[in-house]
């Protein structure tokens, strides 16, 4: 039973369960607060839990894998495990019933032996996105409609929900080559996988953060979302690295502004002319270790500089 492979997976990375409400719960430590006595509950029939010490909870097993960094092979045999749940048949909550869907005709690249999801991958591959970044990032390809022979990558917020995707062309030929969700935008990108008490990195796009594989928050664009926003300026993170293209240094100048008057500490990564994806992950991690700290004085030189 899905319950039962369910229960055996998350036994693996978060410890020995004990069983509640006749086996229809099982009982964890919280990864969370990491109390010392199990107080974490999750219903095995619809994945929904909470501690009930630190008021951790979610509707979805993904966000527990985020809170262990479990590796790529646990979140692929979770994907497999939660295939078996057919959520859509639930009950479902105002959040469920407002949430964005993938469109119709993508399928996850991994599970998939036809030959235009072998060009999706060698496509990815190209890119420097490996096979466990795939199946991490969930990343899919489509066989129809405006998506059509794009790679479909979902952005998915901290309960597991869908909250937007972008598509890319591995078409050569292909005369729109990117496709934006026509959902709203004020969303926090890659949400699933972020750690709220480490340094965050700002960059632009999906294959971006992606590449940087260090707590990257997509911007999908040039600007921060005010949701973004808010939830910076009220998390512990102390540190934001800004690493957006040398056309976007006025929208990061004026991001750092921001933040700096709230009292974060901002570092500026020189891009010298490439995104995060075309530079690699070696060659990103050393501007990386060379960025700049603002201050309000160097920021007011960067400004002028540019003008």
């Amino acid at each position: 039973m899905k319950e039962d492979l369910l229960k055996q997976l998350l036994e693996s990375i978060l410890g020995k369960s004990k069983s509640a409400r006749g086996g229809e719960e099982a009982v964890f430590n919280c990864p969370s607060c990491n109390h010392h006595k199990k107080k974490l509950t999750l219903n095995l029939a619809t994945q929904k839990f909470q501690c009930w010490v630190c008021g951790y909870k979610g509707h979805r097993a993904f966000k527990l894998l985020k809170a262990v960094s479990a590796s790529s092979k646990i979140y692929e045999l979770l994907k497999e495990i939660d295939s078996q749940y057919n959520f859509k048949k639930q009950t479902p909550t105002k959040v469920q019933q407002d949430s964005l869907q993938l469109p119709r005709g993508v399928t996850p690249i991994m599970s998939s032996s036809a030959i235009l999801s072998k060009h999706a991958l060698h496509y990815l591959n190209q890119r420097g996105i490996t096979s466990q970044d795939v199946v991490k990032y969930d990343l899919h390809y489509c066989e129809q409609g405006d998506l059509k022979n794009m790679v479909v990558i979902p952005s998915y917020d901290n309960k597991g929900f869908l909250n937007y995707y972008v598509g890319r062309s591995f078409d050569k030929n292909a005369y729109i080559k990117h496709k934006l969700a026509s959902s709203t935008k004020d969303i926090i990108g890659f949400e699933m996988y972020i750690n709220w008490d480490l340094p965050i990195i700002l960059c632009e796009g999906a294959f971006d953060a992606m590449t940087i594989k260090r707590n990257a928050i997509p911007l999908f664009g040039k600007k921060i979302s005010n949701t973004l926003m808010k939830k910076i300026i009220e998390s512990n993170v102390k540190k934001i690295y800004l690493a957006l293209d040398d056309d976007a240094l006025k929208d990061a100048f004026k991001h750092a502004e921001t933040f700096l008057s709230y009292g974060k500490e901002v570092y500026l990564i020189e891009m010298k002319g490439k995104d995060p994806n075309e530079l690699g992950f070696n060659a990103f991690t050393k501007l990386l270790h060379n960025a700049t700290k603002l201050t309000t004085s160097t920021l007011l030189k960067k400004k002028l500089a540019l003008s």
